[in-house]
């Protein structure tokens, strides 16, 4: 499962969420203008990271927490040179300065937090996620490892903890570590509930899907465990076309046919407009713009929700899949698993175009 795109197509949030539910290895790279960066995950979990704009190495780190002082260090890095297998530098200072390994580790691991904080910050520029293990120790003096966590950290839980310590008005800015648990406990029963085995699920086949077909099927076979009936429609220009459907057999024996024939105009201030120009997925009844009256007229009466979510690839959205629980109108569950698995499509989409 590789991934790479922009930003503003897939938040860094998604990705992080992308990965950690894959449980894949590897590094995501990070470029912004001027700034650039990386985060490395073991099974899914975060184990480090570092940032142009944070270039702190573990000695300066544990220098700045008062725990080593400048002379400890430089007779730990001229140690290591000496060695004939390499080790890390945070290793020899925990043995000849007699700190903690759990010590060091917190020290690492406040500051995987803080850069990672930083990258969740940015909505614009690329990513490239490569797969693949870790590299074991080599010779070289400054070596990644230096910076590695024994323990990974949760995605989810540094998304989480990220939003808790954004500014709000009264708050100090300070996250309370016992609440942060809470509400992940809470978050990760509610992603179960609403279908997180499925999700892995259909990222795994996601990665065998062939391009075009392949991924529309693969989508509405998703929309058809959560949703009662759903419709794809292509973006030509400023209407949509009709390209796939489950779950419309009420209509006639040709609803298949019919949806192929539907052209449903992209008016301003309808919802259709609001997923071109946002780029993510809304849940809502439909507006009264004509061709939503149209749509809803062809399905047999409006729905109390709908589900619209755009696939989008090259940056722009090239369809949007509509969804609904008509007749019994219950909540979509699961939509939110739903949107990132669409920005995975979409991707997927683009990167099949490019082979």
């Amino acid at each position: 499962m590789g991934l790479e795109g922009y930003l503003e197509d897939l938040g860094i949030g998604d990705i992080l969420q992308i990965v950690s539910l894959s449980k894949k290895s590897g590094t995501l790279s990070l470029n912004k203008l001027r700034e650039s960066g990386s985060i490395t995950f073991v099974d899914g979990q975060v184990v480090r990271a570092t940032s142009s704009s944070s270039p702190e190495t573990l000695g300066q780190l544990l220098n700045k927490a008062k725990l080593v002082t400048e002379e400890q260090i430089a007779e730990a890095l001229a140690r290591q040179q000496q060695l004939k297998m390499h080790q890390p530098l945070g290793r020899i200072l925990s043995e000849t300065c007699q700190i903690k390994p759990e010590v060091i580790e917190a020290v690492v691991r406040e500051h995987v937090e803080k850069v990672v904080f930083s990258f969740l910050s940015w909505t614009s520029g690329a990513f490239v996620f490569q797969l693949g293990e870790p590299q074991v120790f080599g010779s070289t003096a400054l070596n990644p490892f230096d910076f590695m966590l024994e323990k990974g950290i949760s995605s989810q839980r540094l998304v989480f903890k990220a939003q808790t310590l954004s500014p709000r008005e009264g708050d100090d800015g300070v996250a309370d570590d016992a609440a942060v648990e809470r509400e992940i406990a809470r978050l990760e029963s509610r992603l179960d509930n609403q279908g997180l085995s499925l999700l892995r699920g259909m990222l795994a086949e996601l990665e065998y899907a062939s391009i075009g077909g392949g991924i529309i099927l693969l989508i509405l076979r998703y929309a058809s465990e959560i949703m009662n009936r759903a419709i794809v429609f292509d973006v030509r220009g400023r209407q949509l076309v009709g390209l796939g459907q489950f779950g419309l057999s009420g209509l006639s024996m040709a609803a298949d046919e019919i949806v192929r024939k539907m052209r449903l105009n992209i008016e301003p201030g309808s919802l259709f407009a609001k997923v071109m120009q946002q780029k993510t997925a809304i849940r809502s009844p439909l507006s009264e713009t004509s061709a939503e009256r149209a749509l809803a007229e062809i399905l047999g009466g409006p729905s109390k929700e709908v589900f619209l979510g755009p696939l989008v690839s090259d940056g722009k959205v090239v369809a949007i899949l509509y969804g609904d629980n008509y007749p019994d109108n219950k909540p979509i569950k699961s939509a939110n698993s739903f949107e990132i698995f669409l920005s995975q499509a979409g991707l997927a989409m683009e990167q099949a175009l490019q082979v």
